[in-house]
């Protein structure tokens, strides 16, 4: 058994077929195979983001209505005529390539990479137009596809119609009536009949066509109506051989296109097996991994696209810069296995250009190969124990290893005597430490742990037991090993608890392991310093979220201010030019007011008067920078603000961009 297999890859390529739009992608993603070429994984990769943006932007995607064309296009190169499907379904298709050349041609810039696989894309158009010459709206062959097929069918049409007529007229007759077995028209060798009682053979003359089970009924064609029923049936036959000319002749212009159209097919199926692996990777809430340029393994919250949503738990696996080995220990039932799989699952997808189950940032280097040993199926099938057949796959994987490959093995060790199958085990992970191949590995034994704590690169990880609900909770922690917890276990399961008190004791009697109690201790204080981690993390998100309304809050407020001053702004310019303007008019009243002799009295009276309205101050505070005066939007007689004054004042004179202003009596 392969590793794709042992990690459920070809669940994948299901699932991804499963979500394809059309019949050649569905086909692609049956076959998908991982890739070691970095530029390509990248394409790849680009390629699904920018339809994962599109099924979630776009209102109208590009990708409905093709049809697998190839078995057409092979069978026109065959000079085999096409039926009036095949032709149907290939002009679908083809204003369906139509639709998704004008889509990507609208929007190249928001999806430069998948328009480039359909940008030069040929139109058909000498194709299109002669099958909407052909077919209606519903692919139906229209009577005027071409004028001898349109003449036949009026002929048929007419004849038909005599025929009906005659038949009615003699249905109809009253002297006929006792002939019929029922008074009705039905077809037999494509003639119109009646149906006749058989002691009346002789009495109604015809042609016989058919009888009834029972022999009770004759099926005769009137001998009145045999010239037009001949008359019909040779226009039906000349209008069968017109059908048959048309779709000879399409198909003669489907071949001379036949080249364009399959690449045609092979790009645009390219571009709908994209928009699948987007679909998949939206309804797993997937994203795209970093592929790292050494090989750094970082998944965050991974989970197993395989579980159920509500069911899988995520878990966060590092591997490949302080270490290179992780060694996982912990329950059964707890999980070991299906990290192992997470990790070789999630590889083989990136490597295969689709999106991960993880969390934003995760980073994943390219595998030459992926091993995996997992389970116990092999054995099964090969009638093996378990050790011969987790050997016999070790051995293999010893042959072919090297430094940029991934392992995965479980259960390391086991089905032979604990002693050598530790021993045998340290030997075998040294040996891939030695070959610098990126390791991950399950097992129970203490040894292998301990080896872990002593080597350089290899580490010790574990998936947690709640002691005190006496269950896993499928997380797994790095940098700590694990117990088995076999017998907390085992009473969970329902094991008689005279039967697990017996077994502990036993146990201690033969020496408990001072490192399972070290390991307890040590996974009791991670699970302390877990819980406070999450509520410091929750304190924070806390002060975040406190944070982010303060900002808010400050926001509306400052722009609450904003408004008022400029309304209270607004509301002392108009008071100004308003006692300005009621000013103007007093200054007008009392130069008429005034005779010659007490000019120097009038003067400062209007003095008195302008400096009045001066001093009708703009509120502190409300008065904003402007833009800089435009002498071509202004003239004389204009009333203007001086910022450096914080005055009005009237224009007198324009001068090129100099100007002249009156305020209380002085030119400035």
């Amino acid at each position: 058994m392969n590793s794709e297999q042992v990690l459920d890859f070809q669940h994948i390529r299901q699932k991804l077929a499963d979500v394809c739009s059309s019949a050649i992608a569905k086909e692609y993603a049956l076959n998908l195979q991982p890739m070691h070429n970095r530029q390509k994984i990248e394409d790849a990769l680009d390629e699904t983001v920018e339809a994962m943006r599109s099924l979630e932007q776009e209102v109208e995607q590009p990708i409905s209505g093709t049809k697998d064309i190839r078995t057409t296009c092979t069978k026109s190169r065959k000079e085999i005529i096409l039926t009036r499907e095949e032709l149907w379904d290939l002009h679908t298709t083809i204003l369906a390539y139509n639709r998704m050349h004008r889509f990507f041609k609208e929007k190249y810039l928001l999806y430069p990479l998948l328009s480039l696989w359909v940008q030069d894309l040929p139109s058909h158009d000498k194709l299109t137009k002669r099958f909407e010459r052909t077919f209606d709206a519903y692919g139906v062959l229209l009577d005027g596809a071409t004028p001898k097929l349109q003449q036949l069918r009026m002929t048929m049409s007419r004849t038909k119609n005599a025929i009906k007529n005659d038949l009615q007229r003699i249905l109809q007759d009253k002297d006929n009536q006792k002939y019929f077995q029922e008074a009705i028209v039905t077809m037999r060798n494509n003639r119109y009949v009646i149906p006749v009682k058989q002691e009346y053979r002789g009495a109604f003359p015809g042609l016989i066509h058919d009888r009834s089970a029972t022999g009770a009924t004759l099926y005769i064609e009137p001998m009145r109506l045999v010239d037009l029923n001949n008359e019909l049936q040779e226009a039906t036959l000349a209008e069968e051989q017109e059908v048959l000319r048309i779709y000879k002749e399409l198909t003669e212009l489907v071949r001379a296109h036949a080249d364009t159209l399959l690449d045609a097919c092979k790009r645009v199926s390219h571009v709908e097996f994209v928009y699948g692996k987007a679909e998949l990777a939206i309804r797993m809430k997937a994203v795209r991994a970093i592929i790292s340029q050494g090989r750094e393994v970082n998944l965050l919250q991974a989970r197993h696209p395989m579980l159920a949503p509500n069911v899988v738990v995520p878990t966060t696996i590092t591997l490949g810069t302080k270490y290179r080995i992780l060694l996982i220990t912990g329950s059964n039932t707890g999980g070991k296995t299906v990290s192992l799989k997470t990790l070789g699952l999630l590889a083989l997808m990136n490597q295969s250009g689709l999106c991960i189950p993880a969390d934003s940032g995760s980073t994943l280097p390219i595998f030459h190969h992926i091993y995996a040993d997992i389970g116990d199926e092999q054995s099964i099938e090969a009638s093996l124990s378990t050790f011969s057949a987790h050997m016999s796959q070790v051995i293999r994987i010893l042959k072919k290893v090297g430094p940029n490959d991934l392992v995965l093995l479980d259960e390391l060790g086991s089905g032979t005597d604990p002693e050598e199958g530790s021993a045998l085990g340290i030997a075998i992970i040294e040996y891939f430490r030695k070959k610098g191949a990126l390791m991950m590995v399950s097992t129970h034994y203490n040894e292998l742990k301990t080896y872990a704590y002593q080597t350089e690169g290899v580490e010790n990880g574990h998936v947690e037991f709640d002691e005190r609900t006496l269950r896993p909770t499928y997380r797994l922690h790095i940098g700590v090993a694990g117990s088995s917890h076999a017998l907390s276990i085992a009473a969970r399961l329902g094991l008689p608890q005279d039967v697990v008190d017996l077994a502990r004791k036993q146990w201690e009697l033969n020496g408990r392991s001072a490192m399972e109690d070290m390991l307890r201790d040590l996974n009791q204080e991670l699970r302390k310093t877990q819980e406070r981690e999450r509520a410091l993390k929750k304190e924070q998100e806390e002060v975040r979220r406190m944070r982010t309304q303060v900002m808010r809050d400050k926001k509306a407020l400052q722009d609450k201010k904003k408004v008022i001053l400029e309304k209270a702004r607004e509301e002392a310019q108009n008071m100004k030019r308003s006692v300005r303007i009621e000013s103007e008019q007093i200054i007008k009243e009392l130069k008429g007011s005034f005779n010659e002799t007490d000019k120097q009295k009038r003067q400062d009276a209007i003095s008195k008067a302008r400096k009045g309205v001066s001093n009708v101050a703009v509120p502190t505070g409300t008065i904003e920078k402007r833009d800089p005066l435009d002498v071509t939007k202004v003239k004389v007689g204009d009333v203007v603000f001086l910022d450096n004054l914080q005055s009005l004042g009237t224009i007198l004179a324009i001068q090129g961009k100099r100007i002249q202003v009156d305020m209380n009596g002085l030119t400035v």
